[in-house]
């Protein structure tokens, strides 16, 4: 892994706090990734927590800047790191990969990882992330998590934690390299992976359940969903949980 440079801890609260901190101290530089065995508290999406048992997962964080391409768009670098890690997960043979919006991966009907995404800009440009994934690998029990599983679970395979990390940093940078390509060809790449799909499935939003299908995103990340009279609603998601 020429382009990263990896940097191991033993334990932290979370790899992206960390490396949010190194940041504003000036000390990043680009390709630099944080990569620990115990993460006791580590971030997801809406605030909640990633649970990781110790030394069965991965939990790292990447940072990237971008100064040879110019990103107005944050959204499909969230895009393009999904399709990364589905990559990389599709050529471990772990099977029925999709992303489910906007970036967590989906097996089945599992969970097997989340990401979080933290943007710095400088004007109206994406001038460098903080990209944290939780994934997973050989965690063989998820206490009061029905909807989470691991690699181990799903394939009965037991994976060197060191391998598969390279495995995922090289299918993201593949895919990143992707970025100046046109926006809609971005989208309809992630579309393409979208879990549920064209399906028929149960949403939350403001306490209440309703059915509707996904027919995808728009540019800026909105889910586009249609309700049961035909009308096409756009969710951000803040507003939208989606239930199966």
């Amino acid at each position: 892994m020429p382009y990263f440079k990896i940097i191991k801890i033993d334990a932290t609260d979370s790899t992206n706090s960390l490396l949010r901190q190194r940041y504003l101290a000036n000390s990043c530089s680009d390709g630099e990734v944080l990569w620990t065995t115990i993460q006791r508290q580590g971030r997801g999406q809406r605030n909640t927590v990633w649970q990781s048992e110790a030394g069965k997962n991965l939990t790292f964080s990447m940072y990237r800047e971008f100064n040879l391409v110019e990103v107005h768009n944050p959204f499909l670098l969230s895009c393009l790191v999904s399709l990364g890690i589905q990559a990389a997960l599709e050529s471990l043979m772990i099977p029925n990969v999709h992303v489910k919006w906007p970036n967590d991966i989906m097996s089945g009907d599992k969970k097997v990882c989340g990401v979080l995404i933290e943007n710095m800009f400088k004007g109206s440009s994406l001038h460098a992330s903080i990209i944290g994934i939780g994934l997973n690998v050989n965690q063989a029990k998820f206490q009061n998590l029905p909807k989470a599983a691991s690699l181990f679970q799903i394939s009965g395979t037991t994976f060197n934690l060191e391998d598969v990390l390279s495995i995922c940093l090289d299918h993201i940078r593949e895919k990143m390299e992707l970025l100046n390509r046109p926006e809609e060809q971005i989208i309809r790449l992630y579309e393409s992976s979208l879990y549920r799909i064209g399906k028929p499935s149960t949403f939350e939003s403001d306490g209440s359940l309703f059915t509707g299908i996904i027919r995808g995103v728009n540019l800026q990340g909105l889910l586009k969903v249609q309700l049961e009279d035909n009308q096409r609603v756009l969710f951000d998601l803040k507003t939208i949980k989606l239930k199966n």
